[in-house]
């Protein structure tokens, strides 16, 4: 069966230092059936000399008005079933183009497919935070204020889909794509492939960090409100109400006074003053309710509604979960304040004779409303899991006299997470699952093969 024909368009413009990784990130996809079209608007660099060296681009050089005409120029000469552009700092990642051919698919009303999006650096080092990637419909689109969760070099769409709703509008430079998405949502819903697709490259002459982000967010409202219909439709109003919250929400900071309220409300506590704490308690009542309820409430009667607020915990599930925090998916390091995610990944080097992996966890916040299970993996063999009701401080010492020096890659895995934000009102939605003290090797002086526990207050 033949495979459909990609067009990927490049608009390029002086970036002959990252170009080339481009073009070889295409190249390498080995697609059987692939066009790939450079469209430079008259590089001063070494571009040119760059591009002579791939005989199988076509390429367009002359004078354009900017990136947006330079992508509608290399479209109008695509010849693809299915569409995409590159930017000539980004990347594919390997086998995405197979994936996208194999998952697009009009017939079941998958004219457009999403995948991932990492951003990298310019050495190409893979950064902690991806793109947020989650479509939730064409209002959660035009609601970029709540963040815009659509990858552009992650994002393919179909002939018929350009046709329809494009070309990008070559007056707006700081927000095109996201000006094109509004008009693609307005018509067909995006598939997601939770896979990661594409790279997006952070340095200092991308436009992304060259950017005031306020200004972006500004532009980026101004051209959603081209799309909310009449003032006469619900939609219309639903958009707007949106919108004067979230504005109402970030001049009161709601949820930080609620917050701070709360931490009035516990030291009140304390001291056994019940009467201050209740008119604490009642004050962020008033600021947050769904900050008291998460943060005082839930804790409390979590263990025994346990398996009905994991329905709503799952991480990996894009409609259940924030786009912002869905971002920190791919991270399997330690932040800088010691907490890790719900996959934590790092290797260890074991000397001779008998040795004890010793790892240290406190808990992120009081405030878990539900029971943490623990796993650790050696080797992607699981060596200590507990479901732990109570996480304060603990200690795990597990044996590993069997495993012998080397190297050996060590997983923590945790069922749970937090997202701060949800109960100080932060806007940090990075999903915690507990504080990592310390991993360590430490002489094994018992004679037991099983793992210990401890616990401290």
């Amino acid at each position: 069966m033949a495979r459909p024909r990609i067009t990927v368009v490049t608009p390029s413009f002086n970036q002959g230092r990252f170009i080339a990784r481009t073009i070889d990130s295409v190249r390498e996809q080995q697609y059987p059936n692939l066009e790939h079209i450079v469209v430079d608007g008259m590089s001063t660099d070494d571009t040119p000399a760059i591009l002579a060296r791939y005989p199988h681009l076509r390429i367009l050089r002359e004078p354009d008005r900017g990136q947006a005409d330079a992508i509608n120029k290399g479209f109008r000469l695509a010849t693809g079933d299915i569409f995409c552009f590159l930017n000539s700092d980004d990347t594919l990642l390997p086998g995405a183009l197979d994936r996208v051919a194999r998952e697009i698919d009009p017939a079941r009303g998958r004219h457009i497919v999403m995948g991932r999006c990492r951003h990298i650096d310019e050495e190409d080092r893979v950064l902690p935070l991806e793109h947020p990637s989650a479509y939730l419909g064409h209002r959660r689109v035009l609601e970029v204020w709540k963040v815009h969760s659509i990858p552009q070099p992650a994002t393919f769409w179909t002939a018929e889909v350009w046709r329809r709703c494009g070309p990008l509008d070559d007056s707006e430079q700081m927000v095109l794509d996201f000006d094109l998405f509004c008009r693609f949502s307005r018509h067909y819903s995006f598939h997601f492939i939770d896979q990661v697709l594409a790279t997006y490259r952070l340095h200092e002459q991308s436009k992304t960090c060259t950017r005031d982000d306020e200004a972006v967010l500004r532009q980026a409202i101004g051209v959603s409100r081209n799309y909310w219909g009449p003032v006469w439709r619900p939609f219309y109003w639903r958009l707007f109400g949106s919108l004067a919250l979230w504005r109402l929400e970030r001049f009161l900071s709601r949820k930080h006074w609620a917050a701070a309220l709360l931490d009035g409300c516990d030291r009140a506590r304390q001291d056994g003053n019940l009467l201050l704490a209740l008119a604490y308690l009642a004050g962020a009542a008033g600021c947050a309710p769904e900050l008291v309820v998460r943060r005082e409430l839930l804790p409390r009667v979590g263990r025994y509604l346990d398996r009905w607020l994991r329905r709503d915990a799952d991480l990996w599930r894009p409609d259940r979960t924030a786009p912002a925090t869905l971002a920190w998916r791919g991270f399997t390091g330690r932040h800088n304040n010691g907490c890790i995610g719900p996959l934590y990944v790092t290797r260890l080097r074991c000397g001779p004779g008998r040795q004890a992996l010793e790892v240290q966890l406190d808990s992120v916040s009081r405030a878990m409303p539900w029971p943490i299970t623990v796993e650790l993996f050696l080797d992607e063999v699981s060596v200590f899991r507990r479901r732990l009701t109570k996480l304060e401080h603990l200690t795990i010492r597990v044996p590993l006299a069997a495993d012998g020096p080397g190297e050996h890659e060590l997983k923590i895995a945790c069922d749970s997470y937090l997202v701060p934000h949800e109960i100080l009102g932060n806007g940090d939605y990075r999903p915690l699952s507990a504080q990592l003290r310390s991993v360590r090797l430490v002489e094994d002086t018992t004679n037991d093969s099983a793992a210990e526990v401890t616990r401290a207050a």
